[in-house]
């Protein structure tokens, strides 16, 4: 009963939402449109539109996106104006404007030579959306022949720990990763380094979800939308990169039929690494432990993509992919042990290796209602992926034991999204998820001196979400508002003691979110939203994979952490200068930490425990110019700093981080560019580790040829080589201070070669260029 009643509950409350909304609508006189592209009849989001009574400017708004504007106002209004970055501006008269048919403006992207290939920006750029930040690569210099998980290595929000594998946005390490809106199988490290950077479109920060997004990600959803090539005719491309150990090569490419798009990728990259790691360790008890450990590292990736658009009629659409990822890297380690207390120097030896399979097959259906922005969405994605992870282990020379470990995993998405207006100025969205994901973990031991073990552990986990969003705007205002409800239910079960585990939660997640346009170059917005951390697989799996340095222990009676997120941001953008600002604030409960101690062995134990309550605040801030016609400046920094209230032991609970990021780009001439990036990454503290301050310095170069047919670049990774990460982590066992260098992190030197074999001439689509890939509620 109490079950029924909680669904009717809900069910009213979102209801209840648009009947709200719809009453807040207005009456009033309206100036009212959309903005699309003259060929494609494409929605332009974000284009200016600037309302004069002759020469004086009386408002500006940005469209939103739908590519509408909505003003409202009891001034004269004589002209309006139009523009947006890659458009010929346009000037309506009131008069005119009025006789548009459906008030619609068509603008027409600035002329081009045809015969040259289109080149896209050579720099990062940031779009500020009501909720999220779209940061598009574009065709940045320091991109070139790298994976996505060294691309995040340019931008300030995002810090990455290759000793760890972690990813920390904006401080915390508790950060939802997708790839087209649907997660992954694999670590979130795993998963960047099997991407190629050139196939990124663009990422979205959703630092601020909405009720639309699944609840998981404290600190928020990084989400990497791929390439989805849809231009008209035949396009072809081929790339290749060679560098400091390591070579790759790829091609990618479509054929559109007008009524049908196919599309294709395949790459292939292979890469060797001998990142090295220093460690001395004094004990409480006034041992000593002290050793070298070179990792030598061998990996090859392997991809293979299609997919196949039909567009059956003007208001049906149907899309279907499928891509398939074989990823192998073997690890050699011998580890030197000297100054140990109590024992001769000796060597340590691991054997080890990593095999990744992943099959992805996505089907969507959109159908298309009048007006357009009047739809539903069907989406369903299943992923499989098999892990094969053995080892052995030998100490100077003598056999110790051998584990394998395999794993299965099959995770499935369906969703179904409607959206409608309500009114002229409001838009209901509203949709229901499941997310199921099911895991087989087998674990074996062959030990040298005692009886084989050989263990099974099951997982399985369901996630059913409802939500219901209104957005709204009115004159220099829009809003949106929504509410979500999960009931998470996972269930697991480990042969080795015979322990379950069966938990199941129901919340609600609220979401508001406000922008408001101070005039034709300055935007306000404002954010809440309710965040969540369950226990999941990662957190109760016991065969995780471990190392001679680093075990795993797993918790099953974590308790799931929220948080209430609040945050603003101010954008100014006009013709000398783009400067953004951030705010936020996080209050955390049940906060699930790592918590680690280090034993008399110089082995570390890790765990997830509920530790207590962390308040969270960070600024952020961006300044991109043109200090001359031929040199673009960026400028990033932050500053993050946590407060924690603990109910356990941990080290530090005033923690911190910051970066800076100062990018400098010349257009030496019109097929030659240069780009200088400099990133100081101050030092940060968590609750055991803390970290010295670090400075990069990575130099990149580009020269086009045969009408930029053929691109190549050449890039200098950490230039001056200073880019070692020196780690104190403080138990109350033992002080440890380590000393590593990541390949993939210093020195390098990298050339790729990129070469458009087929390119239509044609700039324009003849299909409108659908994205179903945003990190809503399919996540």
């Amino acid at each position: 009963m109490k079950a029924a009643n909680l669904v009717r509950s809900i069910a009213f409350l979102l209801l209840l939402i648009p009947e709200t909304a719809s009453a807040l609508a207005q009456a009033g006189m309206v100036y009212e449109g959309h903005v699309l592209d003259q060929n494609t009849k494409e929605a332009i989001p974000y284009a200016t539109v600037a309302f004069y009574n002759q020469q004086d400017l009386i408002a500006g708004m940005s469209t939103d996106d739908s590519g509408h504007f909505h003003l409202e106002t009891t001034e004269t209004i004589t002209r309006l104006e139009v523009s947006f970055v890659g458009y010929e501006k346009t000037t309506f008269t009131t008069a005119v404007f009025q006789t548009l048919a459906n008030h619609i403006i068509s603008l027409r992207q600035l002329a081009n030579d045809l015969d040259e290939v289109v080149v896209v920006g050579e720099r990062t750029n940031t779009e500020l959306k009501i909720d999220r930040r779209v940061i598009h690569l574009g065709a940045d210099l320091q991109q070139s022949g790298t994976t996505a998980l060294e691309a995040f290595d340019q931008l300030a929000e995002i810090q990455t720990d290759h000793s760890t594998g972690n990813i920390t946005l904006r401080g915390s390490g508790n950060v939802r990763l997708l790839i087209n809106g649907k997660p992954s199988a694999l670590s979130p490290s795993e998963a960047l380094a099997q991407i190629p950077a050139s196939s990124i479109e663009y990422l979205e920060l959703i630092t601020s979800p909405s009720a639309k997004n699944q609840a998981n990600g404290l600190s928020g959803i990084i989400n990497i939308l791929l390439k989805k090539d849809m231009e008209k005719g035949l396009n072809l491309s081929l790339n290749s990169a060679l560098g400091t150990k390591r070579h790759s090569y790829g091609l990618n490419g479509n054929y559109n039929f007008s009524r049908m798009n196919i599309r294709w990728n395949a790459s292939r990259a292979l890469r060797d690494m001998d990142s090295h790691q220093t460690i001395s360790q004094l004990y409480t008890n006034g041992n000593t432990r002290d050793f070298f450990a070179p990792h030598d590292f061998h990996g090859v990736t392997s991809k293979v993509a299609a997919g196949i658009d039909f567009f059956i009629n003007p208001k049906n659409e149907l899309s279907l992919g499928l891509d398939y990822t074989h990823d192998y890297h073997d690890f050699f380690n011998d580890t030197f042990y000297s100054n140990v207390t109590g024992r001769a120097d000796y060597l340590y030896r691991r054997i080890s290796s990593h095999t990744h399979k992943t099959l992805n097959t996505n089907l969507n259906y959109r159908k298309i209602f009048e007006p357009e922005v009047h739809f539903i969405e069907f989406d369903y994605n299943l992923t499989g992926n098999d892990n094969l992870l053995p080892a052995e282990d030998f100490e100077d020379g003598s056999f110790l034991f051998q584990e394998e470990k395999k794993n299965h995993n099959t995770l499935q998405a369906l969703a179904i999204d409607y959206t409608r207006p309500l009114g002229k100025n409001i838009k209901l969205e509203t949709g229901l998820s499941w997310n199921g994901r099911e895991i087989t973990s087998h674990d074996y031991f062959n030990f040298e001196e005692r009886a084989d073990t050989d263990h099974l552990f099951t997982y399985r986990e369901d996630l059913f979400g409802i939500y219901s969003l209104v957005r709204a705007g009115k004159g220099k205002l829009n809003w949106q508002a929504g509410l979500r409800y999960e009931h998470f239910n996972s269930s697991s079960q480990n042969s080795a003691d015979g322990q379950e585990t069966d938990l199941t939660f129901s919340n609600l997640f609220p979401s508001v979110h406000a922008s408001y346009q101070l005039n034709e170059t300055n935007l306000l917005n404002f954010g809440y939203s309710k965040r969540a951390s369950r226990p999941n697989f990662n957190h109760v799996n016991p065969f995780r994979m471990g190392n001679q340095y680093f075990h795993w222990r797993a918790n099953p009676g974590l308790l799931p952490e929220f948080s209430h997120n609040l945050e603003a941001n101010f954008q100014h953008n006009d013709k000398s200068f783009t400067w953004s600002a951030s705010v936020f604030y996080h209050h955390r409960t049940d906060v699930i930490e790592w918590l680690q101690t280090i034993d008399e062995q110089g082995v570390k134990t890790v765990r997830f425990d509920n530790i207590g309550k962390k308040h969270a605040t960070g600024i952020e801030s961006s300044l991109s110019f043109q200090p001359t016609s031929f040199w673009d400046t960026q400028i990033s920094a932050n500053y993050y700093r946590t407060q924690v209230n603990q109910e356990v032991y941990i080290t530090w609970n005033q923690l911190y981080s910051s970066s800076i990021i100062l990018k400098n780009t010349f257009k030496i001439a019109s097929n030659i560019s240069t780009d200088f990036t400099y990133r100081y990454t101050g030092t940060d503290r968590n609750t055991f580790e803390q970290r010295r301050h670090r400075n990069r310095l990575d130099i990149a170069a580009r020269v086009s040829l045969f009408k930029n047919r053929l691109t190549t670049n050449l890039r200098i990774i950490d230039a001056l080589n200073d880019n070692l990460m020196f780690r104190k982590t403080v138990t109350p066992e033992v002080v440890q201070h380590e000393i590593w260098k990541f390949q993939s992190q210093t020195f390098g030197i990298l050339f790729s070669v990129d070469y458009k074999l087929f390119q239509n001439k044609t700039r324009f689509r003849n299909r409108k260029k659908r994205d179903y890939r945003h990190g809503g509620s399919i996540d």
